[in-house]
């Protein structure tokens, strides 16, 4: 997803989704195996209730890399009916949407971001203090097809993300990767940045391809959005949204 948010790195970085089967280590309810009911939020059931009256998904690859525009339009257009209810859930347009898929369904495979989330949560416990503080933030890890970062999901779940831990850690993360639920929580996010706009009160119909710019670039950014890679992030996002558009249908 990000600058801010997503994957400029293992785990970190603008554009750097991926296409496939549904991965390895995702469940296809999202359900965490032992995990009690009462640590998955109201916010979450909804989503789960939402998704028992949809389509299965189609997730991204877990290990290979794609290499062409073809898996990101065989995703969107396999994920299509997803798609829409999640924009219309979030009071989005369902092209924005799309358009963020086709930013981040692409690049570094599903597999690498758990790998670097294990990683910084690991160092963080056993690194000395300065070392530590460089991989303090293993919550920035951006997963699931649409790229977002352990922490914002768990706001938009409606969890603290300072207080995260134990199994309701176990229930954002199981939930961020899963890809339907996934669609749900970046539609999600979308909307929280989008009350921040200047454009929060216009309807979805009548967003502008400039107010769909921005929140790309917000959506790669947070409140760094203004920043060059994510304004890079939101003309590409402009650049590609005929395409992701044609294959929503």
């Amino acid at each position: 997803m990000s600058t801010e948010d997503g994957r400029s790195g293992a785990g970190a970085g603008a554009g750097a989704g991926r296409t496939g089967a549904v991965g390895a280590g995702t469940d296809p309810g999202g359900a965490a195996p032992g995990v009690g009911d009462h640590d998955v939020s109201e916010a979450l059931r909804g989503i789960r209730r939402r998704l028992d009256a949809l389509p299965a998904g189609r997730g991204n690859g877990y290990w290979l890399p794609a290499r062409t525009d073809r898996p990101r339009r065989a995703y969107i257009t396999a994920n299509s009916p997803l798609l829409r209810a999640a924009a219309e859930y979030a009071g989005l347009p369902a092209e924005m949407l799309a358009g963020i898929a086709w930013q981040e369904v692409e690049g570094l495979p599903r597999g690498v971001d758990d790998v670097a989330y294990a990683v910084r949560r690991v160092v963080r416990a056993v690194a000395p203090g300065p070392l530590a503080r460089r991989f303090r933030d293993a919550d920035k890890t951006s997963m699931g097809p649409l790229a977002v970062q352990v922490r914002r999901a768990a706001e938009v779940l409606g969890y603290d993300p300072g207080t995260l831990a134990g199994r309701q850690r176990r229930v954002v993360v199981r939930a961020v990767k899963e890809p339907r639920q996934n669609i749900f929580i970046a539609a999600a996010y979308l909307a929280q940045l989008r009350t921040e706009c200047d454009f929060a009160a216009v309807p979805p119909e009548r967003l502008t391809p400039d107010h769909l710019q921005e929140l790309a670039a917000r959506y790669n950014g947070g409140p760094y959005y203004r920043v060059p890679a994510a304004q890079r992030y939101g003309r590409a996002f402009a650049r590609d949204l005929g395409a992701a558009v044609e294959a929503l249908g």
